[in-house]
């Protein structure tokens, strides 16, 4: 790992920080302690043994990004990560890592896997991530897992996130921070905890304002999390709940043209999304014997869903006014409409594993064996309204809602895997592991029999690794320490959703997310990685790491545009993809006053099949070697920070990202969206030992930069072809105050 999460792998651990308030001027690069293996990870790993480019940070590092959400610090901090702004919203974006995807926006082919203290946390309709609901206040630590671990379950294609929250035994006191600044952004965090005896609590709340810097695109995030928990020597248990009420406006890309002239114009209006969630965990773990553990966690995960997005109507020919349009046969209707989904999920799940070490034949050996049975139940409305444009371009209902679609989706996710990793010496390590899945999904059409449908899936993935220390092996000294070599294979699978099934078929293709109307079969997506590497460190003053891998990929799906259409379209395999790259990270201390990183993430990721794949424009032949959009091939990423004066501290980050081309683009016909650079500036200045102020601001050379691409066309330029961006935010500045307690 290229850097460290304290006691990631269990729930508490000494060698966390006690405090709450921990100072962020200890400048010395995190020392790893113990690597998570399995979501549950009551044990973990000595790092050392874990044959992949594991990257953990802790609380503190958050917090010294001055980051303002949990995937605006993945995408500055972490190797081969970066962002598509594609909603336009702080707590909306696409993730990709290694060329794969966590996104909220249904219909994205998610290949992460993501966890909350050993939970997926994954939604049940579509796989999709939704970010505002991970309490950012209350992470401790957190993994990004390589590859396609299918110790890691469902989704595993091209890595696991891993978020571990924080206890009343490893940080206690209480904390408040508050901030506000561009755009109206107001920002209040308080957290407090401790602990008596055996038993411990910890309760954090967040609140987050934001006017947004394009019309029409306000958010308001709500989150509260609470913990209470009791440890002995033997036993650890923690209670925890996590609630979210949230409403997020976004206004998506925007025709380029109209970009040049006004950075801030927008295509239509509105689009909101309301979050709300309840989500109860009760994780433990009890040591049996010296050598046997028992672990696991027991959930109930409830979330209500509702999104309305502003669309034009496709039947218009002309537009004649805001009111009214024609139709290719002349008919005269409303030249927009509203397209709503309201969506409840409720997931239940229980999760064990038993974790032995006894020694075999003197050789240090973990054994972990476990299993999964998580059940959910998601119901699916979608509606629509007739809608006018008002001369802004936002849209307003004219007519009631009509349900065009309302189904029951069943899944019930079943595993047993086991694990080994034995020590043939002090210098070499051996790990193998794999994980029997058996995915079942299962529609119930509300409305008549036509989105019925029952699919079953399963697959047998295995893993399987080594690590080397060549220069224990050869006796040399040198001043590397740790030095680590490793290799590993491991596979992983991803099951159609409810969302994919439902909308299968190009004969009868849905408007996504807002309909669907047939259940043919597709088939799971299997994913193949390869990575070998290398780490290592010099004293306390710096890291270094080095990983290249190769993931390929048959069946994978994609949602595909009917030709000629902007939001008709139907999911579908696409036979064979590879996404093979390079990964280097640098970090370090110089003169006990400076800290600094830099990292490089290469990521190619191709098409290797023949095909002719549907977009906005037609049709487009697609050729082994093609790109696959919305992938950056090159990402830089530095940062430092510098202490000025005793407790004052300034520092910086910035990130590249190399050209890309545009979503629906798949055969790279269109010209490629530029690359961009954005820095930022921080700094911090500690008033008394309870009080700090700072202040920091986002791309402070105001680029007009582009994350994200869409192939589409302009309605209100008689349908004309044109390349959508998605604008990145302009410079921005904030300031606040952050006050402690022990």
């Amino acid at each position: 790992p290229n850097e460290s999460a304290a006691g990631s792998a269990g729930g508490k651990s000494e060698t966390q920080n006690p405090e709450i308030h921990q100072t962020l001027d200890a400048f010395e690069l995190p020392e790893v302690s113990v690597v998570g293996n399995t979501p549950i990870g009551t044990i973990g790993l000595d790092p050392k043994k874990v044959s992949g480019n594991v990257q953990a940070h802790e609380d503190e590092e958050i917090n010294r990004h001055e980051s303002i959400l949990f995937p605006d610090f993945l995408n500055r901090r972490l190797e081969s990560v970066n962002i598509n702004d594609v909603q336009n919203n702080p707590y909306q974006p696409d993730i990709t890592y290694r060329g794969f995807e966590a996104s909220p926006i249904l219909g994205t082919p998610i290949g992460i896997s993501v966890y909350q203290d050993g939970v997926r946390v994954n939604e049940l309709f579509g796989d999709t991530v939704n970010w505002d609901l991970i309490p950012q206040v209350a992470i401790a630590n957190m993994e990004m897992v390589p590859g396609s671990n299918p110790l890691f379950g469902l989704n595993t294609l091209g890595g696991a996130l891993e978020v571990r929250t924080k206890s009343g035994f490893t940080h206690s006191g209480f904390n408040a921070k508050a901030y506000g600044g561009s755009y109206g952004r107001q920002n209040y965090q308080a957290e407090a905890g401790g602990h008596s005896g055996n038993f411990d609590w910890y309760f954090a709340g967040n609140y987050f304002g934001d006017g947004g810097w394009r019309p029409y695109s306000p958010t308001g995030v709500a989150q509260s999390f609470s913990k209470v928990g009791y440890e002995d020597e033997k036993t650890d248990l923690d209670l925890s709940f996590t609630f979210a009420d949230n409403n997020m406006q976004g206004v998506g890309p925007t025709p380029f043209a109209w970009l040049a002239q006004d950075w801030q114009s927008i295509y239509t209006a509105p689009d909101v999304t309301q979050n709300t969630m309840y989500f109860v965990t009760l994780k433990g773990s009890h040591q049996l014997t010296d050598d046997l553990q028992v672990g696991g966690n027991v959930y109930n995960r409830n979330s209500y869903s509702f999104n309305y997005n502003s669309n034009t109507n496709e039947d218009c020919e002309k537009l004649i006014s805001g009111t009214e349009c024609s139709t290719r046969e002349g008919l005269i209707v409303q030249p927009a409409n509203f397209g709503s989904t309201t969506t409840r999920q409720n997931g239940t799940g229980v999760n064990l594993q038993l974790t032995a070490t006894p020694k075999i034949l003197d050789h240090e050996n973990q054994f972990v064996f476990g299993g999964g049975y998580n059940y959910g139940s998601s119901n699916f409305k979608v509606g629509f309204q007739d809608a006018i444009l008002a001369p802004t371009r936002y849209e307003y209902a004219t007519g009631p809602e009509e349900t065009t679609v309302k189904i029951n989706g069943q899944t019930a996710y079943s595993s047993l895997f086991m694990a080994d990793t034995f020590s043939v010496t002090d210098w070499l390590h051996t790990n193998a592991a794999m994980n029997w899945q058996l995915s079942e999904v299962q529609t119930i059409d509300q409305m008549g029999t036509a989105l019925n449908g029952n699919n079953l899936y399963s697959r047998v993935n295995p893993s399987a690794g080594l690590t080397l220390n060549p220069l224990d092996a050869l006796h040399v000294d040198s001043p590397l320490e740790e030095f680590t070599t490793y290799f590993n294979y491991n596979e992983g699978m991803r099951a159609p959703t409810a969302v994919e099934l439902s909308c299968a078929d190009p004969a009868a293709p849905c408007t996504l997310p807002n309909g669907f109307v047939s259940d043919p079969p597709l088939k799971a997506v299997v994913a193949e990685t390869m990575e070998v590497g290398a780490r290592a460190h010099i004293g306390k003053y710096l890291k270094w790491n080095l990983a290249l891998y190769q993931t390929n990929s048959e069946n994978d799906i994609l949602f595909l545009n009917s030709p000629g259409s902007v939001i008709n379209g139907y999911f579908s395999n696409v036979g064979a993809t590879r996404r093979q790259g390079v990964e280097f990270g640098l970090s370090g201390i110089v003169l006990e006053s400076l800290n600094w990183y830099l990292s490089y993430g290469l990521v190619d990721a191709t098409f290797q099949t023949s095909a002719v794949l549907g977009n906005a424009l037609g049709a487009q032949q697609v050729n082994p070697g093609d790109k696959i959009p919305s992938i950056p091939e090159n990402t830089v990423k530095f940062g430092s920070e510098y202490e000025i004066l005793e407790g004052w501290f300034f520092g910086g980050d910035l990130q590249y990202a190399s050209s890309q081309y545009a979503r629906g683009d798949n055969g790279n016909q269109a010209p490629q969206l530029p690359s961009y650079t954005v820095v930022n500036l921080n700094t911090r200045y500690t008033l008394t030992k309870n009080i700090e102020l700072f202040a920091f601001g986002r791309n402070i050379f105001d680029q007009h930069y582009k994350s994200f691409g869409q192939l589409g066309q302009n309605f209100f330029q008689n349908d004309q072809a044109t390349m959508f961006w998605g604008p990145g935010a302009p410079a921005t500045a904030y300031a606040g105050v952050r006050i402690n307690w022990e």
